[in-house]
């Protein structure tokens, strides 16, 4: 049986992990989540969950009317855009996976852009998808933290190639998923968007950039005009 000391010891580690929530839950929910760990001294799967919490939180918070969603779209669209233009114009065609020097700074933008509105696209599948949205988000998550480094490291002169064509790819299937958990929502048509847009993103050539770019533009004007006219898409319940 765990002692007094163990149980304060416990619950006290639980209470930090709600540091990890957002501000708007800790003010609305706060008081009475701690309350309750002091209560109960918390389980190795109360910690999980309030950890899990943590991450279903923010993305609870995450607003895809926001003018930032439209605005990472947008930025999204035109990065990829200058990329497609820049490596499809020239001369000689970049090496694979696809990229100029010059415009790998204009990639890392690219990814970083569409990472945000992606994620500011959860909202639009919450009410029917739980655990299948939250598996996809880490995934775009992951695999756009681990293109975005990739990229870093080729900026900084250091190896390009294979690696970065796998972190690449990774994003571009949890952009996949993260499109069908959208498609089953009945968010449409950003679902397809996206599915389309990650398929071709396993393609690293430079037309591929020109794809991406006009869909993210074509994202971010629908979300626009759809935010504009009050008429947001309404996820259907599974």
């Amino acid at each position: 049986m765990p002692s007094r000391a163990t149980s304060h010891a416990s619950a006290l580690a639980g209470s930090r992990l709600l540091r990890a929530y957002p501000r708007w839950w800790r003010d609305r929910y706060g008081d009475e989540m701690r309350a309750l760990l002091e209560a109960r001294s918390p389980s190795l799967r109360d910690r999980i969950d309030l950890v899990r919490g943590a991450f279903d939180a923010h993305l609870r918070g995450l607003d895809p009317e926001a003018a930032g969603g439209v605005a990472a779209a947008l930025i999204a669209g035109g990065a990829w855009t200058i990329v497609g233009v820049a490596s499809t114009g020239g001369p000689t065609p970049p090496d694979w996976p696809g990229y100029l020097d010059s415009t790998l700074p204009i990639a890392l933008l690219g990814v970083v852009a569409v990472l945000v509105a992606v994620l500011r696209l959860t909202r639009l599948a919450w009410a029917s998808n739980g655990l299948s949205l939250e598996l996809a988000a880490v995934a775009v998550v992951v695999g756009h933290v681990a293109w975005a480094s990739a990229l870093t490291v080729a900026i900084l002169g250091g190896p390009y190639g294979a690696v970065t064509a796998i972190a690449q790819s990774m994003a571009a299937i949890s952009t996949v998923a993260m499109g069908l958990v959208l498609l089953r929502a009945g968010a449409h048509p950003v679902g397809e968007a996206l599915v389309v847009a990650g398929g071709v993103l396993l393609v690293p050539t430079p037309a591929a950039w020109l794809a991406i770019g006009a869909l993210w533009t074509g994202i971010g004007l629908w979300r626009a005009v759809d935010t504009r006219s009050g008429d947001s898409p309404r996820a259907v319940s599974g």
